[in-house]
């Protein structure tokens, strides 16, 4: 069970929303939130992974594909799985492009952290598989005209399972509200 923290709006951005025409959403429940997040990261399909190691933290733009509230990335290697491996802590964020010279006020973004498994063929097979369909991966091979991931590549899925996302998008009526995971 999860649970949200919503922030009230401060007392000297009420007109300014009001003059924009922004209404912000009051939620009764985490249920009713997670509905609008999930539309926000349905639309979207890049996130950028940090990841730490020696005190050295990565951050890498990736593509994601959503299941649940459950992020899966599919990657053939790069600094961020020598950091995984010591690290399975993560941070990642999802932004919409925007023009704030027109709106400075239409910002969306979220904001998560959570911890990252990694699955390969090799040593979970059956994980690895799983997780492939749960990416819907045989849909945008056969758009390249491929049957399988070509076998020259060591892929691997990171699965990140978020503890807590931060989101905000006022324009869509929401004010920085926090998910937690229970």
């Amino acid at each position: 069970m999860s649970k949200i923290n919503q922030q009230p709006v401060p007392a000297m951005l009420q007109p300014i929303f009001k003059h924009l025409g922004i209404k912000i959403k009051k939620y009764r429940s985490a249920a009713a939130f997670e509905k609008d997040l999930e539309k926000f990261l349905k639309r979207n399909h890049v996130l950028h992974l940090s990841t730490c190691r020696n005190n050295m933290p990565r951050c890498t733009p990736i593509e994601y594909r959503l299941h649940g509230l459950t992020f899966y990335l599919l990657s053939e290697g790069g600094g961020k799985f020598r950091n995984l491996k010591e690290n399975r802590k993560i941070a990642f964020s999802i932004a919409e492009p925007y023009n704030s010279d027109e709106d400075f006020f239409n910002s969306k973004g979220v904001q998560a952290w959570g911890t990252a498994r990694v699955y390969n063929s090799k040593e979970s097979p059956k994980k690895f598989q799983e997780a492939l369909k749960k990416m819907n991966i045989m849909k945008a091979l056969k758009r390249t005209g491929q049957k399988q991931l070509p076998a020259d590549f060591n892929y691997r899925i990171i699965e990140i399972i978020p503890d807590r996302i931060k989101y905000s998008n006022k324009t869509e009526g929401v004010y920085k509200v926090t998910w937690q995971r229970r």
